[in-house]
């Protein structure tokens, strides 16, 4: 087996995990099986009790790092992990996931806006027309195909709040880009888990007490918790770092791609969901947002946009 072929593959099984995810969230929902607010705090649970055997050693030594960034440390674990996947369980319960895989994929998109606007990133004309078009095309999606759905309360709801999510997973991506601790791979994986189940513990100590939201742990909600646990949070991670290892970013990015499609196909054949005209629409407006925003841009720019990509969906 070539070495392309080899790394398509681990890159495609990242992407179809990742596509999961928003399948297992919107089930979860619709079945009435694990909240969303409680589903967030079960998955990184999961995650940091099957990564503790391989990491908790190499995590305490290189813990005292964190303490030279204890505030960008903070913004990383809110923005990705904290707030990126709670916000995403909470829109499934409202919007489909066709829509919340097109609105998730603008993401590059939101880190080229915020990254000009947070840390004064140069960026140019056709990089500022393609967040443009690309945030066109979204809010086309998220009113339906009719921008008068706005006014009338009959556009998914669910939307704003995967919208949220976006802006969110855009905000981690350019404060990882500042992390400069040295702790990296697993062991600031690891560590993101732990702060992470300790800023949500509150959050799902209100979901079981407060709105009543308890848990009946059978087959079903096992296999939920179970897969959110694992396959996104760390077959995926595992998958799309051996891929990249192996043919490098540049060639990696694109597989992202692959997200929509797999989810459209999962969302077909679990839920019946089917693309609409307005979703046609969304598609291409992406797609061309994603394409201008990496013509007439310096090669260190580029590769700046490339790892950008990298860093999008790494840890869902």
């Amino acid at each position: 087996m070539s070495v392309s072929l080899k790394a398509a593959i681990f890159l495609c099984f990242a992407s179809l995990f990742w596509s999961g995810n928003f399948i297992i969230g919107r089930l979860s929902s619709v079945e009435d099986l694990v909240s969303p607010l409680s589903l967030a705090f079960y998955r990184w649970v999961i995650a940091f009790v099957i990564l503790t055997p391989f990491c908790l050693k190499k995590a305490l030594n290189d813990l005292p790092l964190l303490k030279k960034q204890p505030g960008m440390i903070f913004l990383i674990v809110l923005t990705g992990p904290t707030l990126f996947n709670t916000l995403t369980y909470l829109g499934l319960t409202a919007t489909t996931v066709i829509n919340s895989l097109l609105v998730i994929s603008t993401t590059p998109m939101l880190i080229i806006l915020l990254n000009k606007f947070i840390y004064k990133h140069q960026t140019n004309f056709f990089q500022m027309l393609g967040v443009i078009i690309s945030l066109i095309g979204v809010s086309y999606v998220i009113t339906k195909g009719n921008y008068q759905n706005i006014f009338d309360s009959k556009f998914y709801s669910g939307d704003l709040f995967i919208l949220l999510a976006v802006v969110s997973w855009a905000l981690y991506s350019i404060f990882l880009k500042k992390n400069e601790t040295g702790v990296s791979g697993f062991s600031f994986l690891y560590l993101s888990f732990v702060f992470t189940v300790i800023l949500l513990s509150p959050v799902f100590l209100y979901d079981i007490i407060i709105l009543n939201n308890f848990i009946n742990f059978d087959q079903k909600t096992l296999l939920v918790i179970g897969y959110t646990g694992t396959f996104p949070s760390i077959l995926s991670y595992m998958c799309w770092n051996t891929g990249v290892a192996l043919i490098g970013p540049n060639k990696s990015g694109p597989f992202l791609h692959l997200m929509p499609i797999f989810g459209g196909i999962l969302a077909y054949l679990v839920f019946q969901e089917t693309l609409q005209s307005y979703h046609y629409a969304g598609i291409l407006s992406v797609i061309i947002g994603i394409m201008l925003s990496l013509i007439h841009i310096s090669e260190p720019t580029r590769q700046e946009a490339i790892s950008y990509a990298v860093f999008f969906l790494k840890k869902k």
